[in-house]
């Protein structure tokens, strides 16, 4: 399995972290702004390589953003422009807003909102750590508006990271 990280922060290396040790990814990609976070990634072998956008997507399974929500808010519809049969996923804080963002494009059914609940009080690259989301909760959102493939697949992730899932509607997950 290819999975593409767009942040490789704290939330995003931790993931590819357990996602490869776990044995869940065989390789992944990391995409972000900063050329310098993403030569960290790959020092650290957090990350396999780096990709631009574009070309990142057509070589994965899973995409993952990691990036802030506002920042989601953009990159989310052009990442579901880009994907035939993959599977799109966010782990931002917050899902209301960036599920309404989406909710008319035509590829809405590939996306899976996302929220693991994990985190330090550092950032970057170098703040990436092995298990930081072991016996933790993630949050699935509004599922029913996802493929069931999708949602499966996406289940079967978390689960190798051995986290808990929860299933909740993005407005009441905001709220709570």
């Amino acid at each position: 399995m290819t999975i593409t990280i767009i942040g490789i922060g704290l939330i995003g290396g931790s993931m590819a972290i357990s996602l490869k040790e776990n044995g869940f990814a065989d390789r992944i990609i990391g995409v972000d702004k900063s050329q310098d976070n993403l030569d960290k990634a790959v020092r650290r072998r957090l990350i396999d390589e780096d990709m631009d956008l574009e070309n990142a997507v057509k070589e994965s399974d899973i995409i993952i953003l990691s990036i802030p929500v506002n920042a989601m808010l953009q990159v989310l519809p052009k990442v579901l422009d880009l994907v035939d049969n993959q599977v799109v996923i966010d782990v931002g804080s917050t899902k209301a807003e960036l599920m309404q963002s989406v909710k008319d494009h035509p590829k809405r059914k590939q996306y899976v909102g996302t929220h693991p609940m994990g985190g330090t009080e550092h950032s970057g690259p170098e703040a990436a750590i092995p298990n930081l989301f072991n016996k933790k909760t993630t949050v699935i959102c509004d599922a029913d508006h996802s493929k069931k493939e999708a949602v499966e697949l996406i289940e079967k992730m978390y689960s190798s990271m051995e986290m808990k899932i929860l299933y909740m509607d993005a407005k009441s997950h905001d709220m709570h």
